[in-house]
């Protein structure tokens, strides 16, 4: 038999500052067996997880295991409001967090309670519901997202970059309209930020040896400032968290080979990256075949239309396991930071992304499609099977969660 709780609100009096001023809210929590529940997989601050879809619950909610596991950076403010069952027990309300939701292509922030012993990791609410306007079919197992609730990508495919990328082509017009119309019909697809696959996690195993640990390079004022500003634009991103953690490597900055005739005190003309050599030293290395570029030359067929399409920084676009996100903890003068997405120079990190790159894309790879890490060659004997063959890699990249230049 199914098994309804009904979670009642009402408010606290006392002490309100700092606090998230709500009316009273309800919590319905449904456990229904054997009938499947309405879970939706969600990206919540670059963490992925399954919410229910619950539209008895006024608000929105999370665990406190949750927050403790992947959000305990975050500052969670006081909230007046009481959670209470149905049985009359009182539910422990931590307080309300902002966390970035991203559900394919809707992105927004939004406030969540940290309820402890909640049973579900995240639970969405009418608020979300109603104010995300996505529509959930149970029926069909399908989600619709209207067009006003898609974020706008920064970077559109307009037709003059598609001559530019055409320039060496005969196609027609009609012929160049198809393809902005399908590229169009992908904007999620195109965009300046990377995007974030869970297909599979970057896993750092150290097996049973004890941390690393190594003291920051000394940089001067100049070079202090470039690392400082790398650090603030990948905290905002959500690239890096501020962490406490046994292991600590040191922050190498490398001059960009396209930075050699830009100013030294541009930050843009340094690449940060991580001195993981330590770390990279008692970790086990991942086996999986690369490809070699002869044997892609090889096997391309020749055919009369070819496309090549390139991961927006293609490495950040996978996650570390969680597990594992302590790892990679790296040291400065002013804290400790970990990546949430896989960074350069890590131990078995191109086999990883390879792995995952030839997972998202096994239905086309060796049909139309040749990959080598991040660079994606669709190829085809007509015009009107490019198409078709560019729609499907397409689709196939953006369920992943994937992101192009």
């Amino acid at each position: 038999m199914g098994r309804l709780n009904v979670l009642k609100v009402s408010d606290i009096k006392g002490d309100q500052t700092q606090s998230i001023n709500q009316s009273p809210i309800k919590l319905s929590a449904i456990c229904m067996s054997p009938v499947e529940l309405p879970y939706v997989p969600i990206l919540l601050d670059e963490t992925f997880t399954e919410a229910l879809w619950d539209t008895g619950a006024e608000k929105s909610f999370i665990s406190e295991e949750t927050y403790q596991k992947y959000f305990f950076y975050k500052q969670v403010k006081k909230s007046s409001t009481q959670v209470i069952t149905a049985q009359g027990a009182k539910c422990r309300n931590m307080g309300v967090v902002e966390l970035n939701i991203r559900i394919r292509d809707f992105e927004k922030p939004w406030l969540f309670h940290v309820l402890a012993d909640l049973e579900y990791p995240c639970i969405l609410g009418i608020d979300f519901i109603g104010g995300s306007k996505i529509i959930l079919d149970f029926d069909r197992k399908s989600l619709a997202i209207p067009d006003s609730q898609i974020n706008k990508v920064v970077k559109t495919v307009e037709i003059e970059k598609v001559e530019i990328d055409l320039s060496k082509t005969k196609l027609e017009e009609k012929q160049k309209r198809e393809l902005q119309d399908l590229f169009n019909s992908f904007q999620g697809l195109f965009s300046d930020k990377p995007g974030l696959t869970h297909v599979l996690y970057h896993e750092i195993d150290t097996g049973d040896n004890p941390p690393v640990v190594s003291r920051p390079y000394i940089y001067d004022r100049l070079k202090q400032e470039i690392l400082d500003y790398h650090v603030d634009k990948m905290l905002k991103e959500g690239t890096i968290i501020p962490i406490q953690s046994p292991y600590a490597s040191p922050v190498v900055l490398c001059r960009k080979n396209n930075g050699l005739h830009t100013p030294p005190d541009n930050p843009e003309a340094y690449r940060f990256a991580v001195d993981y050599r330590k770390l990279n030293a008692i970790t086990k290395y991942p086996r999986y075949p690369l490809p070699l570029i002869d044997d892609l030359i090889m096997n391309i067929p020749h055919t009369c239309i070819m496309s090549a399409l390139d991961l927006r920084s293609g490495y950040f676009q996978m996650a570390v396991n969680p597990s594992d996100i302590v790892k990679t903890a790296f040291v400065t003068k002013n804290g400790t930071y970990s990546f949430r997405r896989m960074p350069f120079g890590l131990s078995g990190a191109a086999p990883n992304f390879q792995k995952a790159i030839d997972i998202i894309l096994k239905p086309v790879i060796g049909k139309f499609v040749n990959v080598y890490m991040d660079d994606v060659i669709i190829s085809s004997p007509l015009f009107t099977q490019h198409v078709k063959h560019l729609k499907e890699v397409f689709r196939l990249l953006h369920e992943a969660g994937l992101t192009l230049k």
